[in-house]
């Protein structure tokens, strides 16, 4: 059971929330991860309201031509301009600060989304963007935009948990290894880097697959030539990876031992511990 949680952000253009409570940790127990999983906030995800509001502003001044009306950034900055009201701080129709900085956004600003200055400087200047859209652009086209944001956010945080799985089932795998593996013989490999490998005869060519630590510190699963492999000193971090040899590693869903599979894998879930691509 989930614990409750209020909406991570509040809707603009849309009528309910974009992201219901607890989405990241629904996600990320749909993977397959447990709920309280620590998994990093991946860079696409907004981590706050601001963040997410100056995304929303960016995604509306990129989407441009037919989708908004308005086909170029002057076209934009006209718009802007003559919406924007000429008044101070006291202004009741808005907060003061709309004019001024409609003024201080660049053509570029305006034409590839990307809003420049400090994170205060702007959000304000998203917050403009959003006021001034919600009265010149189509509210559907808003909507599009806005629950397009929440699927990218939603995106992010599956590609991370399942990122997280991948590497801590190779971690998994590592600390565990089987002799045998279909056809697979577990090798004797002195390298400090290494965690596990095997050798095989993979469609006619003598392999190897290795689980070893990369220079970022992670845990990788390639395959290399056995003559790549004897050329690097059996050293995967050197060795040159076979064309289209990927690995990775996955769950295996039935209670059966681990097999290798040497198939391209597409329709249907994966049930060994390689996968090859």
């Amino acid at each position: 059971m989930l614990p409750t949680a209020d909406p991570p952000f509040d809707p603009i253009f849309v009528e309910e929330a974009p992201l219901s409570p607890n989405y990241k940790e629904t996600i990320i127990d749909n993977v397959g991860l447990p709920f309280y999983a620590d998994v990093d906030r991946p860079d696409e995800a907004p981590a706050d309201e601001r963040e997410r509001t100056i995304d929303l502003a960016e995604r509306i001044l990129r989407a441009g031509g037919v989708r908004t009306g308005f086909g170029h950034h002057e076209e934009v900055r006209v718009s802007m301009e003559s919406w924007a009201p000429d008044a101070g701080e006291n202004c009741e129709a808005g907060p003061g600060h709309w004019r001024s900085h409609v003024l201080l956004m660049s053509p570029k600003e305006m034409n590839f989304g990307q809003l420049t200055g400090e994170p205060e400087e702007k959000h304000k200047k998203a917050k403009t963007v959003l006021a001034w859209a919600s009265e010149c652009i189509d509210s559907d086209v808003l909507q599009e935009i806005e629950q397009s944001q929440a699927e990218d956010t939603k995106q992010a945080w599956r590609d991370a948990a399942e990122a997280k799985l991948t590497q801590r089932e190779i971690e998994q795998f590592a600390e565990d290894p089987p002799d045998k593996l279909d056809g697979w013989t577990k090798l004797d490999a002195d390298h400090d880097t290494i965690k596990v490998a095997y050798a095989a005869d993979n469609h006619g060519t003598p392999s190897v697959a290795a689980v070893f630590e990369s220079t970022d510190g992670e845990l990788k699963t390639l395959e290399f030539t056995l003559e790549d492999w004897k050329e690097s000193d059996s050293n995967p971090r050197e060795a040159r990876v076979g064309r289209s040899v990927l690995v990775d590693i996955t769950r295996c869903d039935q209670e059966s031992d681990p097999v290798i599979h040497r198939d391209f894998i597409t329709n249907h879930q994966p049930v060994g511990i390689f996968q090859r691509y």
